[in-house]
This record gives structure tokens, sequence and C-alpha cells, in this order.
């Protein structure tokens, strides 16, 4: 979920068994040398558990571990959200000089543009909302922390032999269904578990084939369409507010499963060369057993939150896991905090700039409403801001600033809340997919030698057709 803010390009030396348990370290590829965007709950390059981290990363770990904690209680202590925002606004400035320098212009420019709309609006006689500013997007930061914790039971264990790797349409079947599964649940850590697999076993040991590229990208993606464990869902729940989820699950998922199956029939004539990667039944109870129980939770706790849920759920459900497996919990939770919470500075960066614009960006509106030309959601207007956002993200614009400052233009017009989440929920999907600038193909590119163009020509077509498909889809949820 923001949701949901963010993502840029890795350098990467991980093995099979150590990719969901560490954390991510973002840098510009060599190899690129493009510009970049932060990814949200990624696998990061792996540090070793008897590496003592630094002074720094164990006081950046600790503030968002504690901005967690303060986030997920609140229901029952009800401490103002302005406590845990404060800790992550430490933990960002404490992690500021470790950014890439893309990052930091970004994040820059976003607060440059949230500081100066509060300014302006102070100097017209408007409050000044440095609450909101604050807190803003804390609870999705959160919910993003908490989720990055079930990574700590998704590996295998380091003594297990890897399995042989399927070939066929068995094999393409499995991995699509897999990595959409699993990614709607744990994110990007199964999208590099899969991934190193497939790079291992090729004819140089580090490249993915295009088949295999296509499966990655498109399956993980299409999840931002229905799941509540995408930044995306918290993202458009955020910036849709009152949107209701499982009405957005009830049009997500469908549009989902067309994307996979999409896929699967494209590279069907291909699948006697396509080397997948092996799932048991048995491996999707986790992944099952959350997403039903975040629906449940919600059925039974209509006053909390999707993300307080999550936020709540997914520790929770890691250390239980770790204590039946009798784990070392303490251990596992300090590695884990020290060193991938203690390493999410992008999302940090990216997610606490778009609130401040959205701050800066709701002074301006609140001032200047009645007097933006701006439309109805009518179907037309509906498809072509669709667009629109595709091609911000084809360019390299995040989804998550994209959504912010629509957001910002159009609640001012009271539009259906959950037409404007569906629009959200597809511009991520479809566009992180497509977009050789994502995060996640940001990533793929710099560890396997993927190109730009290899990036592009691998999946536009797929984006052009699920455009008109979900804009189709709109066209029929859409009240108007």
């Amino acid at each position: 979920m923001v949701s949901s803010n963010t993502n840029s390009i890795f350098s990467w030396q991980v093995s099979v068994s150590q990719t969901t348990d560490c954390s991510i370290q973002t840098s510009l590829s060599s190899q690129s040398g493009q510009p970049h965007e932060p990814e949200l709950s990624q696998p990061q390059p792996p540090v070793s558990p008897e590496d003592k981290p630094s002074l720094r990363y164990q006081l950046i770990g600790g503030c968002m571990a504690l901005a967690l904690l303060l986030t997920a209680t609140n229901p029952i202590t009800h401490l103002s959200l302005i406590w845990p925002g404060l800790l992550l606004w430490s933990a960002l400035a404490l992690s500021w000089s470790q950014l890439a320098i893309a990052t930091r212009r970004q994040a820059g420019l976003l607060m440059l543009v949230g500081v100066g709309g509060m300014g302006w609006g102070v100097f017209q006689g408007a409050d000044l909302p440095w609450q909101t500013a604050i807190s803003s997007n804390g609870n999705l930061l959160a919910m993003l922390m908490a989720v990055s914790f079930l990574s700590m039971v998704a590996a295998k264990e380091p003594n297990e032999e890897p399995e042989a790797l399927p070939e066929g349409r068995s094999a393409l079947k499995q991995t699509l269904a897999g990595v959409h599964l699993f990614g709607a649940v744990i994110n990007m850590s199964i999208v590099f578990i899969m991934a190193d697999r497939f790079a291992f076993a090729s004819h140089d040991g580090n490249t993915l084939k295009n088949t295999q590229h296509q499966v990655l990208s498109r399956a993980f993606c299409a999840g931002a369409f229905w799941s509540p464990f995408f930044a995306a869902v918290a993202v458009a729940l955020t910036y849709a507010p009152g949107a209701n989820l499982l009405t957005l699950m009830q049009a997500g998922i469908p549009l989902a499963i067309t994307g996979v199956l999409i896929t699967y029939f494209e590279l069907r004539p291909k699948a006697e060369s396509f080397t997948g990667y092996p799932m048991q039944i048995g491996s999707l109870a986790l992944p099952a057993f959350l997403a039903l129980a975040v629906i449940s939770a919600h059925y039974l706790f209509p006053t909390l939150s999707v993300l307080q849920i999550i936020s709540i759920l997914s520790p929770l459900t890691a250390i239980g896991v770790l204590l039946f497996k009798r784990k070392s919990v303490v251990k596992k939770l300090r590695n884990h905090t020290n060193n991938r919470l203690a390493r999410m500075g992008n999302e940090l960066a990216l997610f606490l700039a778009a609130g401040t614009m959205a701050a800066g960006l709701g002074t301006l509106f609140t001032l200047y409403a009645d007097q933006l030309p701006i439309p109805q959601l009518t179907p037309l207007v509906t498809s072509l801001l669709l667009l629109t956002m595709l091609v911000l993200s084809l360019l390299g614009v995040h989804p998550v600033i994209s959504i912010a400052t629509i957001s910002g233009l159009m609640l001012p017009t009271q539009p259906p809340m959950d037409l404007l989440a569906m629009i959200f929920l597809a511009s991520w999907a479809i566009g992180t997919a497509c977009s050789p600038m994502s995060g996640m193909n940001l990533s793929l590119r710099g560890r396997y030698f993927i190109s730009a163009k290899q990036a592009l020509r691998n999946n536009l077509h797929y984006g052009v057709i699920m455009w008109l498909i979900t804009s189709a889809s709109l066209w029929y949820y859409n009240p108007l």
C-alpha cells in the first residue's frame, strides 16, 4: 500500500536462501545510467547477521520500529499520530546522506512544492497544516514496515536443497500463479527469489529470458489491482478517502486474473522452452491465511482501517510462525529492524515528501478550488486520466506522486471515491509493469542485465491491452 510511496535501481549480490531475509540497498546501476525511483517493499542486498550494524542504522531501525508500534497500537492508545510521524522524519534525517542523489533531488523537489504551497496558503490567511505535513502517509509507511516482517518467514532454510526447476506449460502456470499470489502478500521478495533461481539456471548464471521477465513483472504487478498488502491499495484508500476495500477487490481481482491470463496465452506457444519455479499447495498457506485474516478482521472490526489491520497482523503472524518453528524470535526481530527497516530510506523519502506535497497542494486547492476547471469523472475522462498517469509512469514518475497530485485536484469536486481509487490502482498495476523506469523493472535491469529497450518491448503491448480492458471495466463501474 503508498500504499503505496517508492522506487529505484539496485546493486544485488543475492543468494536464493538470503533474498527475503535481508534488506534492500537502492543505488543507481552503473549499467543503466538511468534516473530511478525507490520501489516498495522489496528485498535488499544481504547483510550478514553476524555483521553488527552501525549506530546510525540501529538508531534508524529503532525509530522506525517504534513508529510502527505506536501506529499499530493507536486504536488502543489513541496517541496522536504526530509522534510516530516525528520518529519517521527523524529516521529520514539520519538516512538522508545514505540516499542516492536522484532520490534526494526528487524528495527535495516534492518537499519544496509542499512547503511553498503551505507558505503561500498562510500568506493568504489559511491555516498551516503542519500536523498533516508531519503525519501524512505515516499509516502507509507503517503498513510497509509491517509487511516487511513477513520476509523473515518466507525464505528457505540455508541447508535446504533447491528443487529442480520445472519446464513446459505446467511450469508457466505454476510460476504465474505463484508469483502473483505470493507477491500479493510478501511483495517484491518473491520476485527476486524466483529471478535468482532462473538466473542461476541460465547459460551464464546471471540473466533472465524475456519470457521469465514478462511473467515476473506482469504477474507481480497485477497484485496492485486488489491486494490489501500492496502499497498501491494503501495509497488508493488514503488518497481516495471513503473508498471501500471489498468494492476495490471485487473490481480488481477480475482485472488481475485478466492480466495473468493474457500473459499465459501470449506465452503458451513458447511454453515448452519456459523454465519456471516449483510451487506446492502447502506453500500457499501463508498468503491464503493472511488474505482471509485481513478480510475477516475488516468485517469484524469495521472501525479499524485496512492499514491498521495489516500493521497489526503482519508482524504478529511472522512472530507466530517463528515461534512455531522454534526460531530465535528476538534475534531475528533485531536483525530485521537493524538491517531491513533501517534501509528503507528511499521509501521514507518518497512517502514523507509526497505527504508534504499533498499538504501543500491541499492548501492551495482549498483556496482556489472554485477557480479550477476540473472535469467530472465521465467514462471518457476516466480513461484519459488513466492514460495520462500511465504515460507519466513510462517517463519515470512514480505512481504515488501522480496519485497524490490527481487526488488533490479531484477531491474538491467530490468524485465517486471507489471509482477514483480504481483509477489509482490501475495506474499502479499497469504502469509499474510496463515502465522500464519503475523500481521493479529497474531492479531487474540492474541485477539481471535487462536493457530499458528490452523491458519496454516485453511489456508495452501488454500495457496498451490492459489500458483498454481496464477503461471498459471502469466505464462499467462508473456511476455516471
